[in-house]
Parts: structure tokens; C-alpha cells; sequence
């Protein structure tokens, strides 16, 4: 191994530890690692991971600083060298690119934003099929043309266009059409398999006010005890705070090559953002109004540690309960994430009033390699969640028996698939809402069944204009109403005699649905939970089907 090679895992067993000695000797061994030692591209990975653990954990300013200097360094040697850049290719790093097919929103904000970064490489349909989509999405008058090859749709779209405007500009220009539901508009966009090469020529890094410095003697490896003082404080963010927070948030998961919709379908006025404890900063956001989930809540967060993005999730929110889940970016691991996602729940039951969290199979590991190879199971079950099956938390506690009682005992990859198929809950007050949007799932399932023998059609068949004529709402036509409507129809109905005749049920819903199509998506997560005739109609429902 090269010399600057068992440096490099020095530091980088080095990294999360503190006390004694422990700054200096980060110290020096960043003075020792020379660029000209670093050829292989593995190395450099790994040593710009490295790098970015010291700025989100670092002992002191010293360190910090060091290591911001040796980042910029390392991204410059990655700028000089295309050979580099072409072995790092998808790695994420600041100076190279990546090539994956993403949403429409994404792609025509990083457009906006980064016009410079971002090109059409590829598209995964073929050309008959690209032509029959232009067709469909193009208005009927101008798509005629497209018939009969009386024309392509690339010559179509240039002729349509300015001169000078490039195949990408072109087709996001078609695709911007707001009388397209957005629902098949994305379907109509990943039809196509539009491959963009994106470059990262900024780093994720937040500043100002919105960084949280901290500096640590030590890390905490397990979650803190329940009755542990949290005080987040909120950060009143400007519109370029807000910004800031939303570009270091959409593109460190366009490196990772990855997207969610709260993030992705998110806008700077629909972001709050928190200073947590240790260097920890969260940002909640919601989606804009078209994206919503028509029964809970979509909500979307990413923790920032000193600046740096270095966890990200969703939350769905429903009455008093909460799904979620916490997916830490591989740079950061090996430092806090328990403490993070203590943190986490905090926050998410402050402030959206929570008392109750559950995690899906996937999350802990069902179907989801990373999951069990991180032992994910295990970060749950210390944050207090417990499998929702009986069979599972008998297997869990006997296998924490055996992690208390046997030295070097660790949970096998087979166990741990078989605790991770089902859910898990922490519940925070007994009274919680024990139901979220996959148990309405359920309902809706058992009452196709029940009361219209599977047939989704004369289910679904003027149930939403029933809905709206009995709760009074005017505007059912209106395309937001209209899909609340659609969407909590068939279950209400189900008692339509006793919901007409509930005149504080009616009003409780109509509320409901009015701030699920065009208000705030906190104050219906607020109105929900006070929601208690609602709450008590699901639960009558629940019980007739014998959900519960």
C-alpha cells in the first residue's frame, strides 16, 4: 500500500474519534496526505468523504477549516484532470457528473438554476413512441401535423421555437403546459426515459445564518434518554435563505441519484427550518398544493450538520401519527445517526403536534439490501419503535437478549429479513391515532368487497359528486376538489345514512377538504387532529369491516 494510502485510512479510522490528541493528529495527517500521492480514483472518494465527515463533525475550528481547504484542493485536482473526471463519473463529487433519468420538476428547475450543468444525453423510448407522446401532450390542433409523418416531432418542436432554443429547452417548454394533470404528465415524461448529464460545479454547503456551528469533544452514539430538553428554534428564512436551502436539498440527492416529491415538488415558501442541538439543523417542507396526498400529508425534512446536508427522509402525517424513516448519506455514517433521528422525531412531534411514529417494512429492510446490511432494524428498535406483529417483537427482544448477553453477538442477515417484514411503531401518548394512509388503504380494499362485490367502477361512480352534494361543497368541480373528493368518497359513503345525518361530521369534513385543496397543508394536518367526530367515524367504519 502507498504511503499516502495507510495515511489516508489512518485519517480515515481517525475520523470519528475525539479527545486527547485526537484534533492534532487529524491535523497532521491532513498535512501529510500530499495530492500528488492521491492517482486512483478510489482513494480520492474516499478521501473527499473523509473530508466532509471533519466539516460536519469536526473538534474545532482548526479542523474544520483544514479540511474545507483541502476540499476545495481536491475538487480543484478533479477540475484539472478529465481522465479523473471520467473515473469518478456518478460519484457526486463537485466537478463531475452524473447521467440518470429524472422528473420533469427536477429537471426543468436544475435547468433554471444551472443552465450551464445540465445537457440531454439519451432518451430510453423510441422515436415512435417519443412521436406518439408529443402527440398526446401538444394541443390537438398543433399536434395534428404529427400524423401521418407529415412531420417528426423534433423538427416540429424547432420550428415551433425560437432559433437558437436546444432539444431540451424545447421539449420542457411543451411539457410546461399547466392544462396538463400533473399526475400523467409525469408518466408521460418518465415514458420517455429523458437521460440528462448534470454537472456539479457548486458545493452543497449553506451559509450565513442557516449554518449551526458545533464543535465536538466527543460523539453520541446512542439516543439520549426520554426526558432529555430539545429546543429547536425556528430561523425566520428569507426567500434567498429559503433558496439556498432548497438547491443544497434537491441537488445533494440528484448526486445521489436520487429524488423525493416533497423535495422535489417543494417551494422556498413552504420551508421551515429549525437550529437543533450539536450543529443540527433541520429543514420541513411540504408540497405545493397540485402534489398533495388527498388523505395524509406528505412531508419532507433534511438535517444539516454544520452546513452540510447529511440525512433526508419523508413523513406522512395523519391524525396524530406519523410514518417516517431516516436515510443518512453514505459520507456521514459512522458519526451521529442515532442522535439525528432522535432529533428528528423531536422536531416532527413539536411541531406537527405527533404522538405517535411508525416505520414501513422497507425502511427497516424488506426488499431493501442497504437497509439490512446497515442493521437498520436495530436503529429503530433503540429509538423506541417496536415490531407491530406479535411473532416479530418476541423474535426482536430475544435477539436483544442475546446482543446484552453474548459478547460479539450480531443479528444475522436472515434474521433481520424476517424482523423486517412488518411495521414498527413508537408511541409516544397511548391515545394516538394507531391508523395512517395504508390502513385506509385496507378500508378501501374491504369495502370494494363487501359492498360492491370488486367492482371499482360502480364503486367510484358518482361517489365523489354524492360526497360533495352532501357536505355542500360548491366547487367540487374544481380539478383539486375533484380529487379529494374522488379520494375519500367510496369510504364515507360507506355509512352514508349516519354521515348524512351527522351535520358536525359534514362540517368537520367539508373544512377538511377545502384546506386539503387550496390551503396551508399544516393547518389541515392541525384541523385533522381536531377532527374528533372524523376520527371517530373512521374508527366505527374500521371496526364494521373488522380492520380492527
Amino acid at each position: 500500500m502507498k504511503k499516502s494510502d495507510q495515511l489516508l485510512a489512518a485519517l480515515f479510522s481517525l475520523r470519528n474519534r475525539y479527545g486527547t490528541g485526537a484534533a492534532l493528529q487529524k491535523m497532521q495527517l491532513m498535512d501529510s496526505i500530499g495530492m500528488a500521492g492521491l492517482t486512483r480514483s478510489k482513494s480520492i472518494r474516499l478521501y473527499h468523504d473523509v473530508l466532509l465527515f471533519l466539516i460536519a463533525y469536526p473538534d474545532n475550528r482548526k479542523v474544520a477549516v483544514k479540511a474545507r481547504e483541502l476540499l476545495a484542493a481536491v475538487q480543484g485536482l478533479i477540475r484539472s484532470r478529465t481522465l479523473l473526471q471520467d473515473h469518478l463519473y456518478n460519484s457526486g463529487i463537485t466537478q463531475t457528473a452524473v447521467c440518470a433519468a429524472f422528473s420533469f420538476e427536477m429537471v426543468r428547475w436544475i435547468r433554471h438554476q444551472y443552465p450551464d450543468d445540465i445537457t440531454l444525453v439519451s432518451f430510453e423510448a423510441g422515436d415512435g413512441q417519443l412521436q406518439s407522446i408529443h402527440s398526446a401532450i401538444l394541443p390537438k390542433v398543433e399536434s395534428e401535423i404529427l400524423q401521418d409523418a407529415n412531420a417528426g416531432w423534433k423538427e416540429w418542436l424547432y420550428q415551433s421555437l425560437p432559433e437558437g432554443t436546444n432539444l431540451l429547452d424545447a421539449i420542457i417548454s411543451v411539457f410546461k403546459r399547466e392544462d396538463i394533470r400533473p399526475g400523467i404528465k409525469d408518466e408521460l415524461w418518465n415514458a420517455m426515459g429523458i437521460n440528462t448529464e448534470i454537472r456539479f460545479s457548486n458545493d452543497l454547503q449553506l451559509s450565513g445564518h442557516l449554518v449551526n456551528h458545533f464543535y465536538h469533544r466527543s460523539l453520541v452514539r446512542h439516543f439520549l434518554p426520554a426526558h432529555t430538553s430539545f429546543s429547536p428554534r425556528k430561523v425566520i428564512l428569507s426567500i434567498e435563505a429559503a433558496q439556498q436551502v432548497l438547491a443544497s436539498s434537491r441537488m445533494v440527492l440528484v448526486r445521489h441519484l436520487r429524488e423525493i416529491d416533497p423535495i422535489s415538488f417543494t417551494d422556498p415558501q413552504l420551508i421551515s427550518y429549525y437550529h437543533c442541538q450539536r450543529g443540527i439543523s433541520i429543514a420541513l417542507m411540504g408540497m405545493v398544493t397540485d402534489r398533495r396526498h388527498p388523505i395524509d400529508s406528505y412531508m419532507g425534512y433534511v438535517v444539516f450538520r454544520n452546513g452540510l446536508p447529511v440525512a433526508y427522509a419523508g413523513s406522512w402525517i395523519f391524525f396524530d401519527s406519523c410514518r417516517i424513516g431516516l436515510n443518512v448519506f453514505p459520507a456521514y455514517r459512522g458519526g451521529e445517526s442515532a442522535y439525528i433521528f432522535q432529533q428528528v422525531l423531536q422536531l416532527h412531534a413539536t411541531v406537527y403536534r405527533l404522538k405517535r411514529f411508525t416505520v414501513d417494512p422497507y425502511q427497516i429492510g424488506k426488499d431493501n439490501h442497504d437497509g439490512i446490511h446497515s442493521g437498520a432494524f436495530w436503529v429503530y428498535y433503540h429509538a423506541g419503535f417496536r415490531p407491530m406483529k406479535k411473532n416479530l417483537a418476541d423474535m426482536a427482544e430475544q435477539e436483544a437478549r442475546a446482543i446484552k448477553n453474548t459478547n460479539g453477538y450480531r443479528t444475522s442477515a436472515a434474521v433481520l429479513k424476517k424482523l423486517a417484514d412488518g411495521r414498527m411503531e413508537k408511541r409516544i401518548k397511548p391515545n394516538a391515532f394507531r391508523f395512517d394512509a395504508t390502513d385506509m388503504s385496507r378500508v378501501y380494499a374491504a369495502i370494494l368487497k363487501k359492498q360492491y362485490q370488486h367492482d371499482r367502477v360502480k364503486a367510484e361512480k358518482y361517489s365523489a359528486q354524492q360526497l360533495g352534494a352532501i357536505l355542500g361543497i360548491s366547487n367540487q368541480d374544481d380539478p383539486r376538489m375533484q380529487f379529494v373528493l374522488q379520494n375519500w368518497a367510496v369510504i364515507l359513503l360507506f355509512r352514508k345514512a349516519a354521515l348524512e345525518k351527522n351535520s358536525s361530521l359534514k362540517r368537520e369534513l367539508k373544512k377538511l377538504f377545502q384546506l386539503k385543496a387550496a390551503g396551508k397543508e399544516e393547518d389541515y394536518i392541525r384541523a385533522l387532529q381536531q377532527a374528533t367526530r372524523l376520527r371517530s367515524y373512521l374508527i366505527s367504519i374500521m371496526k364494521e369491516l373488522s380492520i380492527i
